[in-house]
Parts: structure tokens; C-alpha cells; sequence
């Protein structure tokens, strides 16, 4: 089913404008990515270079299912516990973003993940994208006990 707000929120020109900064922003740090890994490359050899990225990756998808593993436990227990918790809701999506960087190869966007975790970075950041998005996490509780 077509969401309209959503539809609504995605086109407006204040949200294209948002979004075109954010992927502006992204293809800079992959731009300095691959610049680090040049350099790294030159100075520690392309082999090791690459082993180090994969072990980047690998690394950061361990973190990632731990992560999620254990934001969806906070969840669970928030919701069976019947006490609607926003803190939880936020870290959870906020969990979900930062999985996304963590996982994807880069120095830089390995930085920025872990950075995400924070927890008063990720319940700002996690309130803030919900309230973009037009999430109502109290719905989604109540929707959850069911």
C-alpha cells in the first residue's frame, strides 16, 4: 500500500535537497576512502591492503549481527515488558544505519558507524530520522504487543 505522507515527504524540495547533500556527502568519503587505501597501498603494499580491507568487511558484519542481535532483544524485552521505551526504537533504527556503514568496506565509513553508535548520537540521530521518515514508534509498540 502506497504511503502518501511518505510519497509526500520524499518529493518535497527541502527533502530532495537533503538527500542530494547526503549522497553529495558519501561520494566525498568514498572519494577519501579510496584516496587512504592508495596511500596505504603504497606504503604497506597492495596485498596486505587488501587484506586489511577484507578484514574490515569481515569484522564489520560480525559487528553487524551483534548489533542487531542485540537491538532486537532490547526490543523484544521492551515490548513484553508492555512499557513503550522511545530510547529503544531509536537505537534500533539508528542500529540498522549504522550496520549499513559498518558493513560496507572503508575506513571511513567504519569511522562514521562506530560513531553512530553513540548512544546520545544514536537516540538524536534515530528520533531525528524518524521524525523524517514520519515513523510513530508508540503505534508501532502497540502494533508489536499484539
Amino acid at each position: 500500500m502506497l504511503n502518501f505522507r511518505f510519497l509526500n515527504i520524499l518529493i518535497r524540495p527541502r527533502s530532495v535537497q537533503i538527500y542530494l547533500g547526503i549522497i553529495a556527502i558519501l561520494g566525498a568519503g568514498v572519494l577519501i576512502d579510496i584516496i587512504l587505501f592508495l596511500k596505504l597501498a603504497i606504503i604497506i603494499g597492495p596485498w596486505i591492503t587488501m587484506t586489511v580491507l577484507a578484514a574490515n568487511a569481515a569484522f564489520g558484519i560480525f559487528i553487524m549481527f551483534q548489533l542487531m542481535d542485540q537491538s532486537n532483544q532490547q526490543l523484544i524485552k521492551s515490548i513484553d515488558n508492555g512499557k513503550y521505551d522511545s530510547d529503544v526504537f531509536y537505537k534500533y533504527l539508528n542500529s540498522l544505519v549504522a550496520s549499513l556503514f559498518i558493513i560496507t568496506p572503508g575506513l571511513l565509513n567504519s569511522l562514521f558507524g562506530f560513531i553512530l553508535l553513540i548512544p546520545p548520537v544514536s537516540i538524536k540521530l534515530g528520533s531525528h530520522m524518524a521524525r523524517i521518515i514520519g515513523i510513530d514508534w508508540q503505534e508501532a509498540h502497540e502494533f508489536l504487543r499484539l
